[in-house]
């Protein structure tokens, strides 16, 4: 249920359902209703009044305090990232930003946001610190609306290539403070082009 939350698969605003979900699923509504608490005690989910479980909407209020999490904690990945590095890991991170490279001459903002949630994915993962990856992946979902939207533009979606070709440079050169400092770049440039407070 996470991992369809966090991919948008379940988008902002839909209704989660325990029956329908129990028989899509074939199980009984406890393991259901136990996800829920957990996904609603992370903020992925709501209760909402005469609606029942809901997938969170981000506020415009909470976008600086989302993007603040996210600077730090995928600076820290990035670091780490670069400290680690291990060849099969520079290898897939420069793939992941050549395929980032077509989708943007084909102007592909799905498959620039796919490539973009990999790239960032594969430098948590990189990082070696399970906590931390999944802090991550809970924070860039509830951005996930407002990232998609900015990849729609032709500008930002070029300014995401260089910055993300500056930070792969800097774990490539497994230079930690530098990736670190590309990383913060890169989420303060997003929230500067998204208006996050």
């Amino acid at each position: 249920m996470r991992r369809a939350i966090l991919r948008g698969q379940i988008p902002q605003g839909a209704r989660v359902n325990e029956l329908e979900l129990a028989a899509a699923w074939r199980m009984s509504r406890t393991p259901i209703r136990d996800a829920l608490r957990r996904l609603e005690a992370e903020g992925l989910v709501e209760a909402v009044p005469r609606k029942g479980m809901v997938v969170r909407r981000v506020l415009g209020s909470e976008l600086g305090d989302l993007y603040d999490l996210c600077e730090v904690l995928e600076g820290l990945a990035a670091r780490r990232a670069a400290q680690r590095a291990a060849p099969a890991f520079l290898a897939e991170l420069n793939g992941l930003i050549k395929a980032f490279g077509v989708a943007l001459r084909q102007g592909d903002a799905e498959r620039m946001l796919a490539v973009d949630a990999q790239l960032h994915e594969a430098i948590a993962a990189a990082g070696e610190h399970d906590r931390l990856a999944r802090a991550i992946e809970s924070v860039r979902a509830q951005l996930r609306e407002i990232r998609l939207q900015g990849l729609r533009s032709k500008s930002r979606a070029t300014k995401s290539f260089r910055e993300m070709a500056k930070l792969t440079a800097a774990i490539r050169g497994r230079d930690a403070p530098r990736a670190e400092a590309a990383m913060r770049e890169h989420i303060a440039s997003l929230r500067a082009d998204a208006g996050g407070a």
